[in-house]
This record gives structure tokens, C-alpha cells and sequence, in this order.
């Protein structure tokens, strides 16, 4: 079987940024370690350079992404990508994302499946600035058109159900991979009070009223602090906001940034973390929450999006409203002071995750989903 996988791929696997790049990077190694010949086709700014995988795709096919490229409607990003689809001649071509890639899926000749990553006209509303904000408008409306056009799509949450009603698409559930690195994380090395929360410093993650929800937890609990393991640089003026925030509640001693982090340094954070925390205010199916799961750290999300079909409240994390960070510190206060519950919802948590994320049981699961699929367009 030759799929074409068409998506956000890392520039450097050990450097990935955001979960879209996570799950294309897992996904095709795991599909070539099961037999599959997987050309992956990716979009990079010229310039960009790329290091080759370890391991991987059959072929990874990297091609210059046009300028302007949402102003144009993604008009000659799609035709590149087909381009490069009509010359491998695959039996599927998968999407990842609700943009070109998706565009290009559905207009191709071949039997296509979309995995559908984040709900943009539900995060649009999140983002800071009136440029940004317009930007994500074109985003939503192309979303929809696209998704208007796909047959099939691979659903990682229920909640992609429930945030779009109108799809007309067959939908196929399919979690996302986590590294199986982290499901040899030790167990033994947390340190009491360290709280870690891994996510972009963006307004989606409100990572704001995560800081202002820490100031209680540090009056109670005078040994915790938050470590905070994500890239700062697409959004300056909220990662400012966030440092001055810091400053304001006199918290400069007990958070930190660490900015952008490779795998080991992350395996690291996590095997240290008493807790990982995640305040976002929108959510599909976050990486960092199967991620922390393997690694046998229990979590306190917010209860949104796709999160509590990830999180069981009481057995491997706690759920907690968004935009409320007097309950979320009254949760981390009780889970920090309690580290006989943290063990062994941690112990739970990857128990449940081995079963759900790990790539060799996704790869399977995608695996039927394409033979379906193939079986349905040959009869």
C-alpha cells in the first residue's frame, strides 16, 4: 500500500512544534514499520532548512510554500501539493489539518482520508490583535470549504462531532501517537511541588490565567513552582504579558520559562513533574495530555473541547471550568498536597494511555481505516 501523507512536518524531530507535527512524524514511522510505503509531503518557507529523519517516512517530500498563501485562498500551495501527489501515483492520500493539505486531499483523483486537528472557527475567536484575528477568519471560511468537500475524515475526539454537525463526511475515530519514549519515563524521580505545563505561550493556552491562579497555590503550598515548556515567539506581546504578569505577583522565583525544548529535555520535565497543567480555553485532542498520561503524571485540564474524553476525573487527572483560576488553584493546591493520589493516578494513567496512544496500536487502527476505505473505492 502507498499512502501520500500530506501535513505539518518537524524541521527537527527532536525540536517538534505543536502536536499536527507530532502526530505526522510518530504516525509515519509507525506506518512504515508495518509494512506501508509512506511518502510524506510537507510545505516549508524557503530557506527553511529540514533535518533528514531517523527513521520516519519512506520519503519525505519537502516543497516551497508560496508567499501569501492564505490571501490566494492557498490556491498555489494546493497546486504544489497536487503536483507532487499526481507523480506518486499513491492507492490514499491522507491530510492532516484543515487547510491546504486538506484543500489538496479532497481535490485529488485518489481515495483521501482527513485527520481534522484543531477547530478553527472555535479558536479563531481566541487570538489577540486585529490582524490576527482576520487571519484566522480567512481560516475558519477556508476550513469550512474544505471540509464541506472531504468524504472521509479521521475524528481523534468525539468533540470533532459535536463542533462540526454539518459535516457530511463519514467519520472514523482514531486517537492520535505519543512518543513511546515516554511510557519508559521513571516513576521515581518527581519532585514534590513542581508543576509543569507544556503549551505554546499563546492566548489559547491562557497561560495568564494560569500564572494568576499560581500566586494562591504558592501562598499554601510554599515549595511548588511552575515550569512552563513552550516556543514564546508567535505571539511576543502575550509572552510579554505573561513575564510582566509573572513580575506583578512577585513570582519571578517560582516560574519559569523554558521556551521551545527538545524530546530528551521534555522526557526530563516530565519524569520531574509532580503535575502537569494544561488551562487552555479551546482543545481538540492535545499530544501533551497523551504525553503526560504515558509518563505516568496525572493532569488538571480545563474541561474542554475533547479534554475529558482524555482525562477521567478522579482516576487519572482532574477536570476544572476554563477561565477560572480560583477553582484551578483550589485543584492544584489539593492534588500538590496530596502525593499519594498523584502516584497512583499516574500508575492509572499510563495503564490507559498504553492502550490508546501507543503508535503501534494507532498505526493498526489507521491501517483499517485505509484498507476500508480502499476496499469500498475498488468495489
Amino acid at each position: 500500500m502507498r499512502v501520500v501523507m500530506l501535513g505539518l512536518y518537524p524541521s527537527d524531530p527532536q525540536r517538534v512544534l505543536g502536536g499536527v507535527e507530532a502526530v505526522t512524524y510518530l504516525l509515519t514511522r509507525a506506518l512504515v514499520e508495518a509494512g506501508v510505503e509512506v511518502h510524506m509531503v510537507t510545505l516549508k518557507p524557503r530557506g527553511e532548512t529540514v533535518r533528514p529523519p531517523d527513521g520516519g517516512p519512506t520519503a519525505l517530500h519537502v516543497l516551497p510554500l508560496p508567499r501569501f498563501s492564505r490571501l490566494t485562498w492557498h490556491t498555489r500551495s494546493m497546486a504544489r501539493l497536487l503536483q507532487a501527489v499526481r507523480a506518486l501515483r499513491p492507492d490514499l492520500v491522507h491530510a492532516h489539518g484543515s487547510d491546504m493539505y486538506t484543500g489538496a486531499a479532497v481535490r485529488s483523483p485518489y481515495p483521501h482520508v482527513v485527520t481534522v486537528h484543531g477547530v478553527m472557527a472555535r479558536e479563531a475567536p481566541t487570538v489577540w490583535g486585529l490582524r490576527r484575528r482576520l487571519a484566522r477568519e480567512v481560516d475558519r471560511w477556508f476550513e469550512r470549504w474544505a471540509l464541506a468537500r472531504a468524504r472521509e475524515i479521521i475524528a481523534i475526539s468525539p468533540y470533532v462531532r459535536d463542533a462540526y454537525p454539518w459535516l457530511r463526511a463519514r467519520l472514523h475515530f482514531v486517537e492520535n501517537p505519543v512518543n513511546p519514549r515516554y511510557f519508559h519515563v521513571p516513576t521515581d524521580r518527581g519532585v514534590p511541588g513542581r508543576v509543569l505545563c507544556v503549551a505554546r505561550v499563546i492566548p489559547r493556552k491562557d497561560i495568564l490565567g494560569l500564572i494568576r491562579a499560581f500566586r494562591p497555590v504558592v501562598d499554601r503550598v510554599p515549595h511548588a513552582e511552575l515550569f512552563i515548556a513552550g516556543e514564546t515567539l508567535s505571539f511576543p506581546e502575550y509572552a510579554q504579558a505573561c513575564r510582566e504578569e509573572v513580575e506583578r505577583l512577585r513570582l519571578g522565583d517560582r516560574v519559569h520559562f523554558l521556551g521551545g525544548v527538545d524530546e530528551d529535555t521534555l522526557a526530563d520535565a516530565y519524569a520531574r513533574a509532580h503535575v502537569v497543567v494544561l488551562n487552555s480555553v479551546q482543545e481538540t485532542a492535545p499530544v501533551v495530555i497523551a504525553e503526560a498520561l504515558a509518563a505516568a503524571t496525572p493532569v488538571v485540564a480545563t474541561r474542554v473541547g475533547g479534554v475529558p474524553y482524555m482525562v477521567e476525573e478522579g482516576r487519572t487527572g482532574r477536570l476544572v471550568p476554563p477561565r477560572d483560576p480560583e477553582t484551578l488553584a483550589q485543584v492544584l493546591i489539593q492534588v500538590l498536597s496530596d502525593p499519594g493520589w498523584a502516584a497512583r493516578a499516574g500508575q492509572e494513567a499510563r495503564e490507559v494511555a498504553r492502550s490508546r496512544f501507543h503508535p503501534r496500536r494507532v498505526a493498526e487502527r489507521h491501517l483499517d481505516v485505509y484498507r476500508h476505505i480502499l476496499a469500498e473505492a475498488e468495489g
